[in-house]
C-alpha cells in the first residue's frame, strides 16, 4: 500500500466537517466539481454518468479521466505540503523579528509617558501663575469700576438736586437713568452705610419729582390760567421724566387729562338731556372728532407717543358714551324702537370702525404685541369651494369676502355693547318682517309660472334664493348688534318661518291631490313614510286617478328641486349659526327637523311623480287579466306592453328634463317607478288565468321586453346613452325573475301534484303556501286540495317541522303564514338548470330583436 505522510490509504479519516465550516470554505474556494459538494454521495454519482446498461461502453475512457483526475490532485498536495513547510521557518522568521520590534516600542512609549509626566509638572506651575494673575487684575478692575461708580453716584445725586430745584426736566430725564442703572450695579453693596445712603436720597429725589411734577399738571389744567394753557416745553420733558418713575404717577396725569376733555361732554349729553337719545348720536360722533382734532393739534404733541394718550382719550369717550346710553336706554324703554335702534347701531358701529382703523395696535392694557386678524364674517367658508353649484344656482351661505382685521380692538364693541339688552326689540321686527316675506312668497307662489327651462337653467323657484339671503343679512346684523351668546333667540325665529315656508309656500305649490293631506307640525322622519302613504292611498282608492299635466309635472318638479336646495341651505345655516355660537350654546343650536320638513316635501314630490307615471301604467298593466291566455301559437310582445313604453316614453323625459341639476333625486324617482311597476306586473301574472303552456311563454316573452323597457328606464327619450346604475339593474332583474320562475312552474308538465310540489319548492325557495295556491290556480288544477296538502306536507318536512301532532299541523297550514323553504332533496334538478330555458328563451327573442341585445 502507498502510504502519505504516515496514513494508509486503508485508515479512515473523519472528513465531516460543520456546516459553518463547509460554507466558509465555499465561499472562499467555490467549486463546480461535484466532488466538492458536502453531500456527495458515490452511488448517485455513478447512475448520473452510466445512466443506462448502453453508457457502460464507455467505462474506459471514465477510469482513464479519474486516474488522471487522481494523479494531478496527488501533485497538487504535494505541492501545497511543500509549500507549507517553507511557510512554517519564514513565519518563525517573522514572528521572532515582530517580538524585537514589540519590545522596542515597549521601551520608547515609557520614555514618552516619563517625560509627558515632566511636561504636566511644568504645564501646572505655570497655569497656576497666570490665574493668580488673572485673579488679582479682575479684583482691581471690579475695585476700579465700583469706584467710578460710586463717584458718578455721589455726582449724580448731587447734581439731581440742583435739577430738581431749578426744574430742568430735560436735563434730569437723562441723568435720573443713569443714575438708576448705576444705582442697579451698585445693589449688591447696599449693606455698606454709604451707598444705601446715597441709594435713601436718590429715592427722596424721585418722590419730590414725582409730589412736583404732579403739582405742574395740576397748575396747568386747574389753575386760574388753565383756560389759556398752552403746551410748554418744560410739562413735555416733565413727561420723560414721569417715564422713568412710577407708572402711576403716569396713570394718574393721562386720567386727570382725559378726565378734563371730557369734562363738557359728560354735562352735555347726561342721561336726562335731551341730546342724550339715541337719534342724536350723531352729536355725539361730531363732538369726539372735533375734540380729537384739536387735542392732538394742541396737546398731543405735548406727551411721548408711546403714552397713547389720544387713544385712551377716546376710549373713555366710548366707556362714558355706553354708560350714558345704558342709562337713557332704562330711562325710556317704551321709547326704544329698531328703527331708532338700528340707526344708534349704525352710526356708533361707524365710529368704532373708524377709531379701530384709526389706533391700529392700541391697547388698553399697555401690551405691544401685535394682535392676529381674526375673521368676523359669519359666512367664510374654509375654502373647499364644493359649495358652488352650476346652472346659475345662487348659494347666499357660501362664505363672503369682507373680515375684521382689528376684532380684538379695545374699541370693538365698546359703545355698541349697550345695545345687548335690547336685542328682543330687533328680534321681533325680524320676525314681523319675515312673517310677511312669508305671506309675499305664499302669493307669488300661487300665481308663479313653471315654464319650460332650459338645460342651462335651474328651475329653483326665486323665493327660495331670497329668503336665504334674509337669512344670510339678518345674521350678520344681528351680529353686529349682539355677541354669539344671543344667537339662540335668533334661532327659534328662523326655525319658526323656515317651517312656514316648507308648509306654506313649497307644499301649497304642490297639485291640490298632493297638497291636501294634512302635514303635522311637529314631522319626524317616521311620520313621512305614513304621509306619503296617505297621498297614495288617496289617489289609489278614487274613482278618477288623478293624472298631472305637464304644467303639473314641471310644477312638482319644481318644488322638488326647490325643497333640495332649502334642504342644503338649512344644513349650511346651522353649520353657520353653531360656528358663530360660543361652545355652551353650540351643541343646543339644530336646524334638523325643519331639514326633515323639507325633506319631506321633497319626498311627495318623488311619490307625486311616481304615482303620476304609475297611474299611465295601470291601465294596460290591469288589461292583462282581461286577455285569453290560451293561446295556440306567441307572437311578438303584447299591447299592453307597447302601451307601457309608450307612457314611459312620453312620461320620463319631461321628469327628467326638469330634474337635471338634481339627477340624485331623478335616480331614485327611476327606482320607486320601476320598483312599483315590476310589483304591480308580478301581482298581474297571478291573475292571468286560465293559461296553457304557450300563454306561459307568451307572458315570459312580455317579462322580457319589459325588462328592457324598464333598464332603459333612466335614458328613454335621450340622446346621450349611459349605462344604468348596477344596484337598478340588479332590482329590475331580480324583481323580474320573480314572474320568469313562477311562469316555468305554471308552464311545466307533471305526473303527480308531487312533481309539481317540488318543482315549485326547489325554484321559489322563499315563497308561501299563498304563492303556491295561485300557481295551482294559474293550472286550473282540479284537485287543489289535495296539491295545497302534499305542498304543506313536503314544505313543513324541508323547514324541519314535520314532528307537529296533525292538529297542530292542520293549524299551522290554514294561517296563512310564510313557511320559508331553505333546502330540499339534491336528487332534483337544479334552478340553474331550469334557468337555462329562460336563456334559450332570451336568444330567442333577441333573434327576433324583440328586446334589446
Amino acid at each position: 500500500m502507498m502510504e502519505v505522510d504516515g496514513f494508509s490509504e486503508s485508515d479512515e479519516l473523519d472528513l465531516n466537517f460543520p456546516e459553518e465550516v463547509v460554507k466558509a470554505i465555499q465561499e472562499i474556494l467555490p467549486s463546480d466539481d461535484p466532488f466538492d459538494a458536502p453531500d456527495f454521495n458515490t452511488v448517485d454519482y455513478i447512475n448520473s454518468r452510466f445512466p443506462a446498461e448502453q453508457s457502460l461502453q464507455h467505462i474506459d475512457d471514465v477510469l482513464e479521466e479519474m486516474r488522471l483526475k487522481i494523479t494531478s490532485t496527488d501533485d497538487e498536495i504535494r505541492t501545497v505540503v511543500r509549500s507549507l513547510t517553507n511557510v512554517d521557518q519564514d513565519g518563525k522568521a517573522s514572528l521572532l523579528h515582530a517580538q524585537e520590534a514589540i519590545a522596542e516600542l515597549f521601551s520608547r512609549f515609557q520614555d514618552i509617558k516619563v517625560r509627558a509626566g515632566e511636561s504636566e509638572s511644568r504645564v501646572k506651575e505655570i497655569t497656576r501663575d497666570i490665574k493668580q494673575l488673572d485673579t488679582a487684575k479682575r479684583n482691581l478692575t471690579t475695585s476700579i469700576n465700583t469706584l467710578n461708580h460710586l463717584q458718578m453716584l455721589v455726582e449724580g445725586v448731587h447734581k439731581l438736586q440742583q435739577l430738581k430745584a431749578r426744574r430742568e426736566y430735560g436735563e434730569i430725564a437723562d441723568l435720573l437713568q443713569g443714575v438708576m442703572n448705576v444705582l442697579d450695579s451698585l445693589n449688591r453693596y447696599k449693606h455698606i452705610p454709604q451707598v444705601a445712603d446715597l441709594a435713601n436720597q436718590v429715592d427722596q429725589i424721585r418722590n419730590a419729582l414725582e409730589c412736583q411734577i404732579l403739582e405742574d399738571f395740576q397748575r396747568a389744567f386747574h389753575g386760574p390760567n388753565a383756560r389759556r394753557f398752552a403746551p410748554s416745553k418744560e410739562l413735555a420733558e416733565a413727561c420723560l421724566v414721569v417715564s422713568i418713575l412710577d407708572p402711576k404717577v403716569k396713570c394718574n396725569i393721562i386720567d386727570d387729562v382725559v378726565k378734563t376733555q371730557l369734562a363738557e361732554y359728560e354735562v352735555l349729553f347726561a342721561g336726562g338731556e335731551s341730546d342724550a337719545w339715541l337719534s342724536k348720536v350723531d352729536l355725539r360722533r361730531k363732538w369726539l372728532l372735533k375734540t380729537a382734532v384739536e387735542f392732538e393739534k394742541t396737546l398731543a404733541a405735548m406727551f411721548p407717543p408711546t403714552w397713547q394718550v389720544p387713544a385712551r382719550l377716546a376710549l373713555a369717550f366710548c366707556e362714558l358714551t355706553c354708560t350714558q346710553l345704558s342709562q337713557a336706554m332704562e330711562m325710556r324703554t317704551h321709547d326704544v324702537d329698531v328703527a331708532t335702534l338700528l340707526h344708534a347701531h349704525k352710526v356708533m358701529s361707524e365710529l368704532e370702525s373708524l377709531l379701530i382703523r384709526k389706533y391700529v395696535g392700541f391697547q388698553a392694557n399697555e401690551l405691544r404685541t401685535p394682535r392676529t386678524s381674526v375673521s368676523t364674517n359669519p359666512f367664510e367658508e374654509a375654502g373647499d369651494g364644493s359649495g358652488n353649484k352650476p346652472n346659475g344656482i345662487k348659494y347666499p351661505l357660501n362664505g363672503d369676502s369682507t373680515t375684521d382685521s382689528a376684532a380684538k380692538s379695545p374699541f370693538d364693541g365698546a359703545i355698541c355693547k349697550c345695545f345687548h339688552p335690547y336685542l328682543k326689540v330687533y328680534l321681533e321686527n325680524v320676525d314681523k318682517h319675515l312673517t310677511e316675506q312669508i305671506e309675499k312668497f305664499s302669493t307669488e307662489m300661487k300665481n308663479y309660472r313653471f315654464e319650460h327651462i332650459d338645460a342651462e337653467e335651474s328651475n329653483v323657484v326665486p323665493c327660495c334664493g331670497e329668503l336665504f339671503t334674509i337669512y344670510k343679512n339678518v345674521l350678520v346684523e344681528f351680529l353686529r348688534l349682539g355677541p354669539g351668546e344671543c344667537l339662540g333667540g335668533l334661532t327659534k325665529v328662523m326655525q319658526k318661518h323656515l317651517c312656514e315656508f316648507a308648509g306654506r309656500v313649497l307644499r301649497t305649490a304642490l297639485p291640490k291631490v298632493g297638497g291636501n293631506i294634512p302635514m303635522p307640525k311637529d314631522l319626524n322622519m317616521k311620520e313621512l313614510t305614513s304621509v306619503l302613504a296617505q297621498v297614495q292611498t288617496l289617489w289609489r282608492e278614487g274613482d278618477s286617478p288623478p293624472h298631472l299635466s305637464d304644467d303639473d309635472v314641471r310644477r312638482v318638479c319644481s318644488v322638488l328641486v326647490s325643497a333640495e336646495y332649502c334642504e342644503e341651505m338649512t344644513s349650511r345655516l346651522e353649520s353657520k349659526l353653531k360656528a358663530r355660537s360660543p361652545t355652551t350654546l353650540a351643541h343646543s343650536i339644530s336646524l334638523s327637523h325643519e331639514q326633515d320638513l323639507f325633506h319631506a316635501v321633497l319626498s311627495q314630490c318623488i311619490a307625486l311623480l311616481v304615482t303620476h307615471v304609475e297611474t299611465l301604467c295601470d291601465p294596460p298593466l290591469i288589461s292583462m287579466i282581461k286577455m285569453n291566455w290560451l293561446l295556440e301559437q306567441t307572437g311578438d310582445q303584447s299591447a299592453y306592453i307597447t302601451a307601457i313604453s309608450q307612457h314611459i316614453a312620453s312620461a320620463v323625459p319631461l321628469v327628467r328634463h326638469n330634474l337635471h341639476t338634481s339627477r340624485k333625486y331623478f335616480t331614485r324617482f327611476c327606482d320607486k317607478l320601476a320598483a312599483t311597476i315590476v310589483s304591480k306586473f308580478v301581482q298581474q301574472v297571478y291573475k292571468c288565468r286560465p293559461i296553457n303552456s304557450l300563454g306561459c311563454e307568451q307572458l315570459l316573452l312580455d317579462c322580457h321586453a319589459l325588462k328592457a323597457i324598464l333598464l332603459e328606464l333612466p335614458v328613454v327619450g335621450s340622446q346621450v346613452r349611459r349605462e344604468p346604475p348596477q344596484a337598478f339593474v340588479r332590482m329590475v332583474v331580480r324583481g323580474l325573475a320573480r314572474a320568469e320562475l313562477v311562469l316555468q312552474v305554471v308552464m311545466g308538465e307533471y305526473d303527480t301534484h308531487s312533481d309539481l310540489v317540488d318543482k315549485f319548492i326547489r325554484i321559489l325557495p322563499d315563497t308561501t303556501i299563498v304563492d303556491f295556491q295561485k300557481v295551482i290556480e294559474m293550472r286550473s288544477v282540479k284537485d287543489r286540495a289535495a296539491a295545497l296538502e302534499t305542498y304543506r306536507q313536503k314544505a313543513l318536512s324541508a323547514a324541519g317541522v314535520s314532528s307537529l301532532a296533525p292538529g297542530d299541523l292542520h293549524h299551522h297550514s290554514v294561517t296563512n303564514t310564510s313557511i320559508h323553504v331553505s333546502s330540499v332533496s339534491g336528487g332534483l334538478p337544479s334552478p340553474e338548470h331550469e334557468m337555462s330555458k329562460i336563456a334559450r328563451l332570451e336568444r330567442m327573442l333577441k333573434s327576433r330583436r324583440l328586446i334589446s341585445c
